[in-house]
């Protein structure tokens, strides 16, 4: 069974990823976490997690799909480019990328969401100030935009792309592990289909 791969970053929010992760451990399927760097990283509720392996070391053939987490700060990935390079290339080889949270926005960055649907925890005008163009957000989802018109399912999946909001997390990790081929019990984690 291959792999999925699951990004760590200084206050990533394991919340946001937490039933995915149940869901995977259930279906035994492996997960391999990792950063730039084999050193403890902080949660955003202050979890200390020491990653399996570096970005550099991880050979991306034993995978099928990428997990991307919030975070309450997630600049410093988004301005990596050796992070941005390496998501290109779950993308490059059309593996599974889950995305919640602000993380889509390494997803764009990266250029992987051109004419795609998404949606983000991050309003488009903070996105504007960032140098993001009106191009660049048009099939964008936003913050305010999902708490005012709530998407049916709670997530967005455009082709290999899943992407949602944090209050989503539940639905959004159920779609990713049915996208996977997993056995899911929505009803375990609270949602009637």
């Amino acid at each position: 069974m291959k792999k999925t791969a699951v990004l760590l970053y200084e206050s990533f929010c394991n919340f946001e990823f937490s039933v995915l992760l149940e869901i995977l451990a259930i279906n035994k399927k492996p997960v391999v976490f990792f950063a730039k760097e084999i050193l403890p990283i902080i949660s955003e509720e202050g979890l200390k997690v020491i990653p399996d392996i570096k970005i550099e070391d991880l050979d991306i053939s034993e995978f099928d799909s990428l997990i991307l987490t919030g975070a309450a700060d997630i600049r410093k990935a988004i301005e990596d480019e050796e992070i941005l390079s390496f998501i290109k290339k779950f993308d490059e080889r059309d593996y599974i990328i889950g995305a919640i949270s602000i993380a889509p926005i390494l997803l764009l960055k990266a250029g992987i969401l051109s004419g795609k649907s998404f949606m983000a925890g991050v309003n488009k005008e903070e996105l504007y100030e960032e140098g993001f163009s009106k191009k660049d957000l048009t099939l964008m989802i936003d913050w305010n935009e999902s708490i005012k018109n709530p998407v049916p399912n709670g997530y967005i999946k455009d082709r290999n792309i899943i992407t949602s909001v944090s209050y989503e997390f539940v639905r959004w990790g159920i779609e990713v592990a049915k996208k996977l081929g997993l056995n899911v019990n929505p009803l375990s984690f609270g949602i009637k289909e």
